[in-house]
């Protein structure tokens, strides 16, 4: 995507859910990006959509943070 490669792991949760590990350049810890992506449906999808993807991420951001031994950063 335009970036050089780096070290790390990229995983697929299912068909929304994006989660890359990878050491921290400068730091001795490893570093987390927890991704959701959802489309809104209906009049009201986005709102909806916004909860639903908030709920995923902070599920998925607690698991990360258990797997790795570490405090969840900020969402």
């Amino acid at each position: 995507q335009g970036l050089p490669p780096s070290e790390g792991v990229r995983l697929r949760c299912g068909p929304s859910v994006r989660v890359v590990v990878r050491p921290s350049g400068t730091e001795p810890k490893l570093k987390a990006y927890v991704e959701v992506v959802a489309a809104p449906s209906g009049p009201e999808g986005l709102a909806a959509s916004r909860t639903q993807s908030r709920a995923l991420l902070e599920a998925v951001a607690s698991d990360v943070d258990q797997c790795c031994g570490g405090p969840a950063g900020q969402l």
